[in-house]
């Protein structure tokens, strides 16, 4: 960023910092989570605290919140008219996106209360959607989420201090999705960022908060066994881009590509995911293959692995 920018983003940032702390709160404390996410006031964290040190925590996250919200402003006036300008992301066009996922990993009679959530937890980040989606994260708890979508848009568009580190492309905090717009753009054939973040959410949100009869060993959407969820979300956004291309032929040879052609997944499950991948590529229903690489069985109590002894690939439906 070019010296007459930085010296502009870091005075908004003192600005949005003193506008908040109102009355005696502090203004460095304020401006620290601004600069860094970092929680130092009286009660923040976990542990035992006093009700005093409590209703402190409140006062500043109230703040911190404020804080955020006068910073967007501020450094929305350095945009582009068009930027400011933009429309939001259609549902439509978010849900297109990862309805196959869907349809191939729920189950029939939870599949529209799945779409429906999904598509409006969902939030692509241009300047209306960073908008909305830090206003539905600062109704939760997790404030977190809300100062990484603020700095990952700003990123976006060269007005982020170097000091500050945003390392996602997507982001899925629990009751909501994100994925910058940046990350729509990526090149590598293989990658749907709004796709993985979906699939977070499935493994995340729970039918029988919608009303959804759930059997005895249900509950998540997809019951994802915890320590696979990276190999899960990252294995339903290369086979969403698998089978777009029509026939079987073309399906396992795209998936056959993936070692060499895809660039953008995480080096320590890439490995992983590539054999998944194209074992799914392979099957009458490349779905189920991926369910059954990750998902807790209600009977076995954990996943099939691929390649694994007491998981051959032939007993995988290929």
């Amino acid at each position: 960023m070019e010296h007459a920018k930085i010296h502009i983003v870091n005075r908004h940032i003192t600005k949005a910092a003193e506008g908040a702390a109102a009355g005696p709160l502090s203004v460095p404390a304020i401006e620290r989570f601004l600069r860094t996410g970092e929680e130092i006031w009286e009660g923040a964290g976990s542990g035992r605290f006093t009700l005093a040190q409590i209703n402190q925590d409140g006062i500043y996250t109230q703040a911190v919140k404020t804080g955020m919200t006068i910073l967007f402003d501020l450094l929305s006036e350095l945009l582009p008219t068009e930027e400011r300008s933009a429309h939001p992301v259609l549902p439509e066009t978010i849900r297109q996106r990862f309805e196959p996922m869907v349809r191939g990993l729920v189950q029939v009679d939870w599949q529209e209360v799945a779409l429906h959530e999904l598509t409006r937890r969902m939030f692509v980040l241009n300047f209306p959607g960073t908008k909305a989606a830090m206003a539905a994260e600062m109704k939760t708890c997790y404030l977190g989420a809300a100062w990484q979508i603020l700095w990952g848009f700003f990123e976006d568009h060269g007005l982020k201090p170097e000091e500050i580190e945003i390392k996602c492309d997507g982001l899925s905090a629990g009751e909501f999705a994100h994925v910058r717009s940046s990350a729509l753009l990526i090149d590598d054939p293989y990658s749907d960022v709004v796709v993985h973040e979906a699939a977070h959410l499935l493994h995340y949100l729970k039918p029988e908060h919608y009303g959804l009869h759930v059997r005895r060993g249900q509950e998540r959407f997809v019951d994802v066994e915890f320590r696979h969820r990276e190999l899960f979300a990252y294995a339903c956004e290369a086979y969403s881009r698998v089978v777009l291309q029509g026939e079987r032929r073309k399906r396992i040879a795209f998936a056959d590509k993936m070692r060499a052609d895809a660039f953008s997944f995480a080096r320590d499950e890439f490995e992983s995911v590539a054999a998944l991948v194209i074992a799914a590529a392979a099957a009458r229903n490349g779905w189920r293959v991926i369910r059954k690489a990750t998902v807790i069985s209600p009977i076995r109590r954990r996943p099939l692995m691929i390649g694994s002894k007491d998981s051959p690939a032939e007993n995988l439906g290929l």
